[in-house]
This record gives C-alpha cells, sequence and structure tokens, in this order.
C-alpha cells in the first residue's frame, strides 16, 4: 500500500530489501489478507486462531486503541506491561482466524475476521460480532495473532522453499482446466494450513 493511504512496509528498489516506514517499527502489521496472515503462520510455525478460540481467549478482555482514540495503530507494546505478556488482546488491528462461515462449494472462500481495531467500534457486541473477508481481502485495520500450541511449534515451521513449493503447486493448478473460484480457495488453504 503506498505510504499516502497507509502503508508502512515498502521494499527499497535500490537494495531490495524490505524498509519498515520510520516511526512504525514497533506498529503491528496492517493490511494483511489472508493468504499472508496464513503464510507467515506457517512459516513461524504456527496457526492463526479459530474465531471461537480468539472469543474464548479475550473474554473479559478491554478493548485497546479502538474508536479512533489514537487516530492509527499504536505500538504494540502496552505501556506499562512487560515484553514477556500478551498485549492488545483485543484492539488496535483485527485479527484474522483460521475458519470462515460455512459457503456452497463452488462460492469464494472466505474467513472470518475478529476483535476490534483502532478505527471500529470497542464494545463487546461489536468486538464479537460475525464477520468476514475474502481470503485477498485486506483493510488498514486487520491484521494477524499466530497461535502456538500443542499442534504447532517453532519447529513445525514451513521453511521459505516449502511454502514456495506449495503455493506454487496451487498456482500450477490455475493454469489447469477452468475450477470454480470456491474449490481453489479451498485448495489454497489446505495448501497453507494442511486442512
Amino acid at each position: 500500500m503506498p505510504h499516502e493511504r497507509g502503508g508502512r512496509l515498502h521494499c527499497d528498489t535500490r537494495t531490495r530489501q524490505w524498509r519498515v516506514r520510520p516511526g512504525y517499527e514497533t506498529h503491528p502489521a496492517s493490511w494483511v489478507t489472508w493468504l499472508g496472515a496464513a503464510t507467515v503462520s506457517a512459516w513461524l510455525g504456527a496457526r492463526l486462531p479459530t474465531r471461537a478460540e480468539a472469543a474464548e481467549a479475550t473474554v473479559g478482555a478491554r478493548a485497546y486503541n479502538c474508536d479512533y482514540a489514537v487516530g492509527d495503530t499504536c505500538p504494540v507494546l502496552e505501556p506499562g506491561r512487560s515484553s514477556a505478556d500478551v498485549h492488545h488482546l483485543v484492539g488496535n488491528v483485527q485479527i484474522w482466524c483460521g475458519d470462515g462461515p460455512v459457503l456452497a462449494p463452488d462460492a469464494p472462500a472466505q474467513r472470518h475476521l475478529f476483535g476490534a481495531a483502532w478505527n471500529t467500534p470497542g464494545t463487546q457486541d461489536a468486538i464479537g460480532a460475525v464477520r468476514s473477508r475474502y481470503l485477498l481481502g485486506s483493510s488498514r485495520e486487520v491484521g494477524i495473532r499466530p497461535v502456538r500450541d500443542d499442534r504447532t511449534s517453532a519447529a513445525t515451521g514451513l521453511g521459505a522453499w516449502e511454502l514456495a513449493h506449495r503455493l506454487n503447486g496451487w498456482i500450477d493448478a490455475l493454469d489447469g482446466p477452468a475450477r470454480p473460484v470456491g474449490e481453489l480457495d479451498r485448495l489454497l488453504i489446505s495448501v497453507l494450513t494442511g486442512s
């Protein structure tokens, strides 16, 4: 996303390295698609939480940085908390979930979003509202919160080669016979999550 529209991560064409916009080094990643969130999670040896897991983990949590309180994302570390603590259980950005609404098999797949963001209401009703987006949908208030548990670990992380191999296999399927978008979306979900 261009800087003038809120983009914070850009490739320096001279050095061919990714750079974070100065002043945003400690802010959460945003404008993240489900594809990007699932890929990063797989690379980290983590996964995206289900909507139910996100709801359970945030019971009683107060939304932080919502309702345009700051007017943009704020640093990931909450003031007065240790860097070893979990920060922003709810707020700053909404998160992608690993599951989504049940749709017809040929319909494009969607995945749930959960929580509150800097530009959304922070009420319990708004946080718990059921909403979803298509896999390539993104916006300034959507980010990622990977989960590690007994099914995942750093050791289960996929290396860059394995991720590229899996995604290339999916791209090859796009070149084959015509298929419904929903079928291709579900193949992509399977490639990245193993489910």
